[in-house]
């Protein structure tokens, strides 16, 4: 497993602080617009030049490095900040660590070959396949909860509490849900003290907020640095993660996506420190191209990866800082070999940069979710990281005694060497064909999507976890409030 992104590393130090300069450079000339009010006086008042009408925010030099310079000093006295997102991968090691996340407004149902809304069914059964799979560790929201089982649709002032709360009760492992004010945020923190145990376990372990994004190029609207300062003033993740589009909202130029997103990364955290110097603002990316043969933006060529494991390295290397890449994000609109080639790529940049928290499922974009596709993106998580393990040599492995036994033209399968070692030295794939052929008609019924349709039918009739009746009543006692709070 790498330890750091020397495995792929893109800079030189020299390219490293030539991004870091330019990054300075924009954000005192021509900066940042920064929407939220409390951010502009907060900016204004530790001497950064603040248009009010024009909510145009100028950043001296020194006060980014000041900030850059105190979070680096917060690292060295033992902070460890959480980067909470469901569409990301940031810093991890060991085993596969997979996502169920995305917030997707679609759901692929592959069965009767439609893309739809997803229901309030939908997500049940999201949540408890994610909770059902041993590689998956976080279940956030793969599917926006838009309408009830019969059609009708969710009020959107309940839309996240009611999200929580049914993740709250069929997973044990609530992950990144999102918030969009203050009033449901704090719904949403009672949420996840009821699935953590107390207020400690959930600050340790925060479940139910997730990261916001820019509007680039270089804009922070009023709704998300409203929520970033109030995530961070109740010590819980605030992670910003713009999305550049290289042609578009950046220039056609790698180099210069990787430089605009850091800026819109560091402007943002200098706003909300300055608000609140116990902020710790983790910074991700899910950058993109524009396809200039079709105007399609593309989050899955070569060019995106490459820019995202540019900053990241940028923010390892430079700062010290952990930097959430974005795995998650396939052009290709249904299951199949595109779907499984762009994540093949993204996913061994993933694993090669140290960072194995993969969010799985996601097509189209991050807008539909399918559940055949989060089965695939675990197989090939699964060969990413047997082929990772690379050939141990030693006298144990190189078997020279047990190939004296058998000779010129010895035939191993016999040995009992064979039968104990076969499933720790062979992966045997869940999904993958590689039964001998049997003509063409019979092969397709062996189709990877099929056979991953099958195993989603099979994990659900299985899984049967619910949170204890105390916590249920405990959870819908705080929809309930909710309810009369919100629609007031």
């Amino acid at each position: 497993m790498p330890k750091s992104t020397d495995s792929v590393r893109l800079f030189s130090d020299d390219d490293l602080e030539a991004l870091h300069q330019a990054s300075l450079e924009i954000l005192a000339n021509p900066g940042m617009r920064i929407m939220a009010p409390a951010l502009l006086e907060a900016l204004e008042q530790h001497g950064a030049r603040v248009d009010h009408a024009q909510q145009a925010v100028r950043f001296p030099p020194s006060l980014v490095e000041r900030t850059i310079a105190d979070m680096q000093e917060d690292l060295r006295r033992g902070r460890r900040p959480v980067l909470l997102n469901g569409v990301v991968s940031s810093r991890s090691a060991g085993p596969i660590q997979a996502k169920f996340g995305g917030a997707c407004v679609e759901y692929l149902d592959w069965g009767r070959q439609q893309v739809r809304p997803p229901t309030r069914k939908d997500l049940i059964d999201m949540v408890r396949l994610g909770q059902a799979l041993p590689e998956v560790t976080s279940v956030g929201n793969p599917v926006v909860y838009l309408t009830e089982d019969d059609g009708t649709p969710v009020d959107p002032r309940l839309q996240r509490i009611k999200t929580a709360a049914l993740i709250a009760r069929y997973t044990n492992k609530a992950g990144a849900t999102e918030v969009w004010n203050a009033q449901e945020l704090e719904y949403l923190i009672e949420l996840g003290e009821i699935v953590r145990g107390s207020r400690e376990a959930y600050l340790a372990d925060p479940c139910f907020v997730t990261a916001k994004e820019t509007i680039s190029p270089l804009t922070l609207d009023d709704r998300a640095g409203d929520v970033l300062l109030l995530l961070a003033q109740r010590g819980l993740p605030t992670t910003i993660i713009p999305m550049p589009l290289t042609g578009a909202s950046a220039p056609m130029s790698l180099a210069a996506n990787v430089a605009l997103c850091n800026a819109e990364v560091l402007g943002v955290a200098t706003a909300v420190r300055c608000a609140c110097p116990t902020a710790w603002v983790a910074g991700g990316v899910i950058s993109g191209v524009l396809d200039m043969a079709t105007g399609a933006a593309s989050f899955a060529a070569p060019e995106a990866i490459l820019q995202d494991l540019g900053i990241a390295e940028l923010h390892e290397r430079r700062y010290g800082f952990d930097f959430a890449i974005g795995t998650g994000y396939t052009d290709a609109k249904y299951p199949g070999a595109q779907a499984v080639m762009e994540k093949l790529a993204k996913f061994w940049a993933s694993y090669r940069s140290g960072r194995v928290n993969y969010p799985v499922g996601l097509v189209n974009g991050g807008k539909t979710f399918s559940p055949e596709q989060a089965m695939l993106d675990l197989e090939v998580a699964h060969w990413i990281h047997e082929f990772g393990k690379g050939i141990a040599v030693s006298e144990e492995t190189l078997c020279v005694e047990q190939i004296r036994r058998q000779g010129i033209g010895g035939n191993h399968l016999t040995e009992d060497h064979t039968l104990a070692h076969m499933r720790r030295v062979v992966w045997y794939p869940v999904l993958m064909d590689r039964m001998l052929a049997a003509g063409l008609e019979k092969d397709r019924a062996r189709d990877m999507v099929e056979r991953a349709r099958a195993r989603v039918e099979a994990v659900l009739r299985c899984a049967d976890w619910e949170i204890d009746r105390e916590r249920v009543r405990a959870i819908d006692d705080v929809v309930r409030c909710a309810e009369r709070a919100l629609r007031q």
